[in-house]
């Protein structure tokens, strides 16, 4: 039994090795990231009941650590080790966006981007990417934490760190924890009162984008900027 493990586990890894993840289920994918968590052990049974609770890999590494530990086989190192992954998506594609100064064009990669930043956040968090005059990103960050539309201090604290970085425009973007990607009158008010901000020393708004669990919402795109 134990040599047909370690066979597995190779056969995976020269998979990986030729050819990456493609080809690679998500259940796969699961197994071969617990193989790094879990030496020596059959980990295919765990990849399907994380698989078989959560539905996909990335609901697995959007849980907390907690609910991750009620799965059998799953230990304390191991859940955090799956949500410092999550993590770890973020840290790169924040890393990636400021290195390479890369250009914000397609709204699939911004919403992907920030999903990794704040897709699985517990709490309501305010985000900001702030861009130049060619829609490369300067810098990508959390302003606040908690609800939103209470947080009056968001206007001043988002133009400073504009004129900090020297940016030209931004995308703001916030989460709707456990809710619908549709925005409150108190949403509206406060993306109002930022962009009134912005224009007074000539920093545009592009877009709100408000993320729920499977959907978004783009004040821009529904034409409320």
């Amino acid at each position: 039994m134990k040599s047909n493990n370690l066979g597995h586990r190779e056969r995976l890894r020269k998979r990986f090795e030729q050819s990456g993840f493609s080809g690679f289920g998500d259940i796969e994918i699961t197994e071969y990231f617990l193989m790094l968590c879990i030496p020596r052990k059959d980990v295919k049974p765990i990849a399907r009941l994380l698989f078989d609770r959560f539905g996909s890999f990335a609901e697995i590494i959007d849980q907390s650590i907690s609910d991750l530990k009620e799965i059998s086989g799953i230990g304390e190192a191991t859940a955090i080790n799956i949500v410092a992954l999550r993590e770890i998506f973020g840290i790169y594609f924040a890393s990636k966006g400021k290195s390479n100064k890369e250009q914000i064009t397609k709204m699939s990669s911004l919403i992907e981007m920030l999903r990794a930043q704040i897709g699985h956040k517990q709490n309501e968090v305010l985000y900001a990417i702030y861009l130049n005059a060619r829609n490369e990103v300067l810098e990508m960050k959390a302003i606040g934490e908690g609800t939103v539309s209470q947080a009056s201090v968001f206007p001043r604290k988002i133009v400073e760190e504009a004129l900090k970085y020297k940016a030209t425009s931004l995308i703001l973007a916030h989460n709707h924890p456990g809710g619908i990607a549709e925005p409150s009158e108190d949403d509206k008010s406060i993306t109002s009162e930022i962009k009134k901000a912005l224009t007074l020393v000539s920093i545009s708004l592009q877009d709100h984008i408000i993320l729920a669990s499977k959907d978004y919402y783009s004040f821009n795109r529904s034409g409320l900027l």
